[in-house]
Parts: C-alpha cells; structure tokens; sequence
C-alpha cells in the first residue's frame, strides 16, 4: 500500500510546478500557498503549537495559513533527491521532521510527520518537538 501512495505521489508531482514567490512557493497543481522563509528553519514546536503557530500566522498579507494534512505535506517532496528531499522552487527546509495535522488512526495522542531528509512519514506524540511549515489555498 505505501509503494502505491509513493508511486502516486511520484507521478502526481511530475504534474506539479513550484514557484518561488516572496516568502511563499506556489504549486500550480493543487492551488496551494506554502510557507517558505526562514522560520521553517527555526522553529521547532509541540504539536498543539505547531496548530496555534499556523493558525496565527499572517504572511504575504494572508492571515488563513493552517497546518498541512500528511497528503498535502508529502505532495511537497521529490523522492528523486534525498537530505533534503523538497521539491525545486523551496529554498528553505531542513532535513528533519515537520508536524502534519493528520492524527494517527489507533491513538489520538500522535500525529504523522514527515522526514525532510528521505521523505519518509512517521507519527509520534505530540509531546515532540518537530519543524513547522504552514499552507493555504491559493484558489
């Protein structure tokens, strides 16, 4: 089942095109905005922060910025290229890990990141501290 939701995501972003523009990388595919400055970098959040800090957040006049789903997080890397595995057109991402909002199915204390290093997804507790990176729809 993984193999299948990678060669989907694969193929999908041979679709996808990532542009920087200001503080902010677009995908022209799916219509979303994603945070691209140098608090991607910087700041590393408890989960429930990691939500408060997106929810919070106002940049490139826009104040709608929330926390990425597990899909929408893993539709920004290029499993082609590895420490980081981000797609072209980010400037900014270290090879750690990123909160999603998705929470894990068998225990709500968890939520799936995903490891900017290989691409790989993984859930921990929401008690760590992990790297944010915030998106919107840019429809």
């Amino acid at each position: 089942m993984r193999t299948l939701l990678v060669l989907i995501l694969m193929w999908s972003g041979l679709q996808a095109e990532f542009i920087k523009q200001g503080e902010v990388v677009k995908d022209t595919e799916r219509g979303l905005l994603w945070q691209d400055n140098s608090t991607v970098e910087s700041e590393e959040l408890l989960f429930r922060e990691a939500n408060d800090y997106c929810q919070n957040l106002v940049l490139e006049k826009h104040d709608d910025w929330r926390l990425p789903t597990l899909l929408e997080l893993q539709s920004i890397i290029d499993y082609n290229r590895y420490d980081p595995a981000l797609e072209r057109g980010f400037h900014f991402g270290l090879s750690k890990n990123y909160w999603t909002s998705t929470l894990y199915a068998d225990d709500k204390e968890r939520a799936w990141d995903v490891n900017f290093k290989s691409g790989n997804s993984e859930h921990n507790r929401h008690s760590y501290d992990f790297y944010v990176r915030c998106v919107r729809s840019g429809k």
